[in-house]
């Protein structure tokens, strides 16, 4: 209970904060993004602003008997907070098609989620449903989903971030490069999902076995 109170405290901050102090005005910033960049002097100033918040969210957060502190960037994203990343050589922003997924084995519950359906596709699903024990709905809702993938000084791997809600700052090297890949959407997997038993035009609904 103290926990969520004090969560609910922080959130209460945090909303303050960004309602006086985001976007950074004397950042730079990727158009029609919330993707802010700057030298690292620049950025380390910001950052002092936010860094109350971000530890007192490390430690409400921190999984139970762990000693590591949890890293920043890995707080849920619920809290609302921005995402820095320091000494930043290069970033790309990708757009993908993706799919968020959802399993159901009642038919109330995926219309609950999913919304209405015709009363004949209700009926298949029903039908599907009872023709045995483990028969289950896999619903599936496409969406255009960007990420960028953040590369930075002296680390091997990359990153890879979705910021679109949080928004994301980054203190940039003297030679930072921006590669922005946003006209050129990656390819979609292959999909083993075909023949939708359901569509409201936003989910499609396939018969399967859990």
């Amino acid at each position: 209970m103290q926990d969520a109170i004090a969560i609910q405290r922080l959130k209460t901050d945090i909303a303050v904060l960004r309602q006086h102090s985001w976007p950074p005005e004397h950042l730079e910033h990727v158009e029609g993004l919330p993707i802010y960049y700057g030298l690292q002097n620049e950025v380390e100033q910001y950052y002092l602003q936010w860094k109350e918040l971000i530890e007192r969210a490390q430690a409400l957060c921190q999984p139970f008997m762990q000693d590591e502190v949890l890293d920043a960037i890995h707080l849920p994203s619920h809290l609302n907070l921005p995402l820095f990343f320091f000494h930043v050589d290069r970033i790309r922003i990708n757009k993908t098609r993706a799919k968020e997924s959802k399993t159901f084995r009642g038919v109330a519950s995926l219309i609950e989620k999913c919304g209405q359906f015709d009363t004949d596709q209700i009926f298949a699903m029903q039908q599907w449903l009872e023709s045995g024990d483990t028969a289950a709905l896999v619903a599936h809702r496409e969406f255009i989903d960007l990420r960028t993938y953040v590369f930075q000084h002296g680390q091997s791997d990359y990153t890879r971030t979705r910021f679109y809600v949080n928004g994301i700052i980054l203190g940039v090297e003297p030679h930072f490069k921006l590669v922005d890949a946003r006209e050129k959407p990656r390819k979609q997997r292959s999909d083993s999902y075909q023949d939708p038993i359901a569509d409201n035009g936003v989910w499609k609904v396939f018969a399967k076995h859990r």
